[in-house]
């Protein structure tokens, strides 16, 4: 149980967008913790305590970045600290899917007394779940053997595509295919391969994938351009992680030679008060009228790409996003 429990939180662990994380008591406890600041305990503890009753998945704004709670069962809560420029839908997302890895594992209640954030108490847990087993085992033996477990048939292999057998343009609305958890599983081979080739930006787009977002939606809410996450979601839809339309043959389309489609840029601008911005960011977002893309702003400005994403997320909510066709 405690190798399960691991591995479900070395997703966090292994997460650059993630500051630190801890396993909670509902009382408001951490019982194991990795990096998360002592100074956030008393504030998340409040809340805690505040929504006892009906505690759902919620976040706090922190100087140091976003936190996410959310109930893994009646007596734990998975509290994580985001990176402060991360999307709050992108956090929540990552944080799902580290909830769906624990829905398989049945965590005991707590031991009355433990040593906050100790470092062994997966194995006390652990020591715990398997005593509670042992004694139910012991009540509920009656000498007849349990029927044996259905056997699942062997899923038939799917024939393999290429990336450029897929069509993809900024309307196109991914599904999650047949090896989309498998994908984001992190022992597997397929999201070893993701994480070689695309590190952790594959994981965040797969993570905005719904049935309901198209191209645009999530390359905006990445504040990427369309064409990077079009790359990233072709070679996903190659392996089966998600369902796109399969592009035609030229030689075969009814509708005679594909036209050319012109690159679609996204370029930010900034439509809130700029006498409330520090003179540092509002340098940045003065250039953000609308004509020019992140790199080209980044390169008037003197400064990296990566910063000028910073800097534009921390105004995310008064700053649009404008599509063109070059």
């Amino acid at each position: 149980m405690s190798s399960e429990l691991e591995r479900a939180l070395s997703k966090l662990r292994f997460d650059d967008q993630v500051l630190g994380y801890s396993l909670m008591t509902k009382g408001g406890r951490p019982f194991v913790s990795f990096a998360f600041p002592d100074e956030l305990f008393p504030r998340v503890k409040d809340s805690i305590n505040l929504y006892r009753t009906d505690l759902r998945l919620m976040t706090i704004d922190t100087e140091q970045g976003l936190v996410v709670l959310s109930p893994v069962d009646e007596n734990w809560i998975l509290t994580v600290l985001y990176v402060p420029e991360l999307q709050l839908g992108l956090a929540i997302a990552k944080t799902k899917n580290v909830l769906r890895l624990l829905e398989g594992i049945e965590l005991p209640p707590p031991p009355e007394d433990f040593e906050d954030a100790a470092e062994d108490n997966l194995q006390v847990l652990e020591s715990i779940a398997i005593k509670a087993a042992s004694t139910t085992a012991v009540e509920t033996t009656s000498g007849i053997s349990p029927p044996p477990a259905p056997v699942k048939p062997e899923p038939t292999p799917e024939v393999e595509r290429s990336p450029d057998d897929f069509l993809i343009v900024p309307t196109t609305i991914p599904k999650r295919g047949s090896t989309y958890s498998k994908a984001l599983s992190l022992d597997s081979d397929l999201y070893g391969e993701m994480k070689t080739k695309y590190r952790n930006f594959g994981f965040d787009v797969l993570m905005l994938v719904d049935g309901s977002m198209d191209i645009t939606q999530i390359a905006d809410s990445m504040f990427q351009p369309n064409e990077r996450v079009i790359e990233c979601l072709k070679w996903a839809a190659s392996r089966g992680i998600v369902d796109v339309p399969v592009s035609e043959s030229p030689a075969t389309s009814v509708r005679g030679p594909a036209k050319t489609i012109g690159k679609f840029i996204k370029c930010p601008k900034f439509t809130g008060d700029g006498k409330k911005v520090p003179a540092g960011d509002l340098n940045i977002l003065t250039l953000c009228d609308g004509s020019r893309t992140t790199e080209e702003i980044a390169e008037s400005a003197g400064i990296s790409n990566a910063e000028v994403i910073r800097i534009i997320a921390r105004y995310r909510k008064d700053v649009k996003m404008i599509g063109k066709t070059l």
